[in-house]
């Protein structure tokens, strides 16, 4: 038990008006006796809820919806109203998540920190550590069931990435002014990959995703591919390169906004249990807890005071823009398998690649066409399917060479040579000699007019004999296209002048116009499970040490479930003490209420004088019970559930009311709905039901409070 919390737990009561400390304090020590101390009472209040059958007695109180809530409360940072909405948003409703969390507080479970409008709740530091065994991720993300871990096709395999890389090479005219694909593009794409045809707006998506990591670049309304992040992307391990994919489909980002999505889906991703069948909600849960922590972390970090400003700023604006949710993205690669209708971890991500003494190859036909086995890694495939066309990939890949795609590769500094070289090097037969005579023809026709467009460098002829010689000028060397006269493989500026560095040179000479300076610098390396760091960018290695807490939370939530059957008995046994009372029916209605809100735990809470009527609701003809209900929750700070009639039947409105209008014969009421904060003016006259929502001990207004 930490000090601290239970000083601030003690501080919270402390801050309650009077009137609301006491209703609390009668709830669980019933009669207050005059002279009072507030102190006193709290130590009282603490007595009680350190008697060992009271503990027992909260505890067996518990259900799903209970551990779920105080699940979140515990494991998420900061958990504000707000976030433990967004967490269960879909399985519970807003109506739902308030109505708990109120009847959480008045059952001493949690309470409100501070005096901040946040709303920012803590588990009751007296009961944290008993609760501690019944929480947790496990409950958030529950498994529905097991099974043998599943292993699928990873959608965007390497095979896949080499495809689409090729593709764009041979087809930079892919976009419209507006940057989205051209119908053409698509078409061809979707033939291309049939492994996306189900999944509507995949490659959309995936292209979406190149494109927020410069993989692929908009330039004079083409859209490009950068040959160096691609072959720097392909240094990454599989799982890392598909975490990546994820965090950018998420919408365009900074790197270091990108390098936390892409760890956080890498962290959600392997504390999946490779054995269990997720429900969506629990998937989805679970991804935005790990999103909420991550977002902490990056908080938590030193940065100036405007390096802090600006992350905060970029913060904002990728939380504006429209992408796909991790789950989603990760559903759509491939990463995630949907099986039995629940959701599981693809484990073909964790698993080390069997080894085999075949080697990948291709088998290139007469008729241009060549077929990549599976096998290859992105790095080997890259030169090969610059100069190829894609026509079908599948678990093969089906591509032809034309005379198209070698022009296009003769462009980029491939020669017949080296691509007839990368055939042999691959293939598992010899090359057909019309294939070797057509590359080599369409290489001679190329030759025969050339158009260079990069960096020219001209050396004077007592210094080329040295030039040549230096490892790290000649590096630069793409082609020499007269005596002293060098086409320089350099797409930036700053590669020629770091070479000349590295020469020993003070400065490179400078050139007329500098071009547009890109960001080169190479993806930041993700922390992967040990077991899949070092494997080379070919595979992912066993889920073992990915997976030894998932197991353990998942058999702890196990051992620790509670069937209801023991609340069930406690609940009749307090009825009938209730009913051998026989108290007044509104008396005996309230502390009944209170027993089925699990407010009353032990006989010793059934007393009348704990209780303090109130009208909550009106109905129908009664408008001035209406209004006053009203007018109550405005000064209260209490919600309103409100009925209206609509068509042939009813609608519900729930909303935060703020003031009343009178008007002849009637009065309006003007209230923020909940949770979508929309503004509406009601008439009381012809509502059917004005219920208020009677707020906690801990969340209404002190000026309600009488």
């Amino acid at each position: 038990m930490n000090p601290e919390k239970v000083l601030d737990w003690r501080e919270a009561l402390i801050r309650l008006s009077d009137q609301y400390f006491f209703d609390l304090v009668r709830l669980y020590l019933g009669a207050i006796k005059t002279p009072f101390n507030k102190q006193k009472l709290i130590a009282e209040l603490s007595a009680f809820l350190r008697k060992k059958e009271n503990r027992e007695r909260i505890f067996l109180a518990l259900d799903d919806v209970d551990k779920l809530v105080l699940s979140a409360v515990s494991e998420m940072p900061s958990p504000t109203q707000q976030k433990i909405v967004a967490l269960f948003s879909g399985f519970l409703s807003f109506p739902e998540i308030y109505d708990r969390i109120l009847n959480l507080e008045e059952r001493l479970l949690m309470y409100r920190k501070g005096d901040s409008g946040n709303r920012e709740y803590a588990l009751n530091p007296l009961l944290e550590d008993d609760l501690a065994p019944l929480l947790g991720v496990a409950i958030l993300a529950k498994p529905e069931t097991s099974g043998d871990p599943v292993s699928a096709p990873v959608r965007v395999d390497d095979l896949t990435l080499a495809a689409l890389y090729g593709f764009f090479i041979q087809n930079e005219e892919a976009v419209k002014n507006d940057g989205t694909l051209r119908k053409k593009t698509l078409s061809d794409l979707e033939a291309a990959f049939p492994q996306f045809g189900g999944s509507s707006g995949a490659i959309p998506l995936l292209i979406s995703a190149f494109m927020n990591l410069g993989l692929l670049v908009r330039e004079n309304g083409l859209l490009k591919p950068e040959r160096g992040r691609w072959e720097a992307f392909a240094r990454q391990e599989n799982a890392a390169r598909l975490a990546w994919l994820v965090a950018a489909a998420g919408g365009h980002a900074i790197r270091e906004i990108l390098l936390a999505r892409a760890q956080t889906f890498t962290d959600f991703f392997f504390a999946l249990d490779p054995r269990a069948r997720y429900s969506r909600h629990s998937v989805h849960r679970m991804s935005v807890l790990f999103s909420e922590k991550s977002g902490k972390s990056r908080t938590t970090r030193s940065h100036g005071r405007f390096a802090a400003m600006l992350l905060e700023q970029s913060e904002e604006i990728a939380q504006q823009t429209h992408g796909a949710h991790p789950v989603e993205a990760a559903l759509c690669f491939g990463a995630l398998v949907e099986t039995e209708g629940f959701l599981c971890r693809n484990s073909s991500l964790s698993e080390r690649p069997q080894g085999s003494a075949a080697q990948p190859f291709l088998v290139v036909s007469p008729s241009l066409s060549v077929t990549l086995m599976p096998g290859f890694t992105l790095a080997s495939l890259l030169p090969l399917v610059s100069f190829m066309e894609v026509r079908d990939v599948q678990i093969a890949g089906q591509f032809e060479i034309t005379r198209k795609s070698c022009m296009a590769a003769f462009s980029r500094g491939q020669s017949a040579q080296e691509m007839i070289a990368l055939l042999e090097a691959h293939s598992s037969r010899p090359i057909p000699q019309n294939v070797v005579f057509s590359i080599n023809d369409w290489f001679r026709s190329y030759s025969a007019f050339s158009l260079y467009r990069g960096f020219v460098m001209y050396v004077e002829k007592s210094r080329r004999v040295a030039f040549e010689k230096n490892s790290s000028l000649s590096s630069l060397i793409r082609k020499e296209l007269a005596p002293g006269v060098y086409l320089l493989d350099a797409e930036e500026y700053e590669d020629i002048a770091a070479a000349f560095s590295d020469a020993g040179y003070e400065a490179a000479p400078a050139v007329s116009a500098v071009p547009v300076v890109r960001d080169s610098i190479p993806l930041p390396t993700l922390r992967l499970p040990p077991a899949l760091a070092g494997a080379g960018g070919s595979g992912a290695g066993d889920a073992g040490a990915g997976d030894a807490g998932a197991g353990d939370v998942a058999q702890a939530s196990n051992e620790n479930a509670l069937t209801g059957a023991g609340w069930q008995e406690l609940r009749a046994a307090l009825f009938a003490s209730l009913d051998a009372l026989a108290l007044p029916h509104d008396i005996h209605e309230v502390l009944a209420s209170r027993i089925d809100r699990k407010i009353i735990i032990t006989e010793s809470q059934l007393v009348a004088e704990s209780i303090r009527i109130e009208k909550v609701e009106a109905r129908g003809m009664d408008f001035l019970g209406k209004v006053r209900i009203a007018e109550y929750a405005i000064s209260a700070g209490s919600l309103l559930e409100i009925e209206l009639e609509e068509g042939e039947g009813s609608r519900y409105v729930l909303g935060k009311p703020l003031s009343t209008e009178k008007k002849t014969g009637d009065v309006l009421l003007r209230l923020i709905t909940e949770p979508d904060g929309l503004s509406l003016q009601i008439s009381l006259g012809k509502a059917l039901l004005v219920r208020r929502i009677r707020g906690s001990i801990f969340s209404e207004l002190p000026a309600g409070r009488i």
